[in-house]
């Protein structure tokens, strides 16, 4: 299963409706708010996600195995987390971001 979720851009501007994620020292706003499933990412200093992350837009999806999919990828920028409600991960295939999202 791979069940694309919403697209991720990263923003240095605030925005209406976004909240902070302690810990990951960012604030998002809620995709499922957006007609467009549109994430908006604003990072902050010390924040635990890469550089890389802070410029490209990254597309996330569910999937049902994060280890599965992980394999498949050029590169993992971001280990399988822990992100409340579900598992995440950051990889690139391709040259593109993909965050994989695993329900717990």
């Amino acid at each position: 299963m791979f069940e694309i979720v919403h697209i991720g851009i990263p923003t240095t501007q605030s925005k209406e409706g976004e909240t902070y994620v302690p810990g990951a020292e960012i604030y998002v706003t809620p995709p499922e708010k957006s007609p467009f499933a549109i994430e908006y990412v604003r990072f902050l200093p010390g924040t635990v996600f890469p550089e890389a992350m802070h410029y490209d837009v990254h597309v996330a999806s569910k999937v049902d195995s994060i280890e599965k999919y992980a394999a498949l990828a050029d590169e993992i920028l971001v280990p399988k987390m822990d992100g409340g409600a579900c598992w995440l991960c950051f990889v690139r295939k391709d040259g593109a971001i993909i965050e994989l999202m695993e329900e717990k």
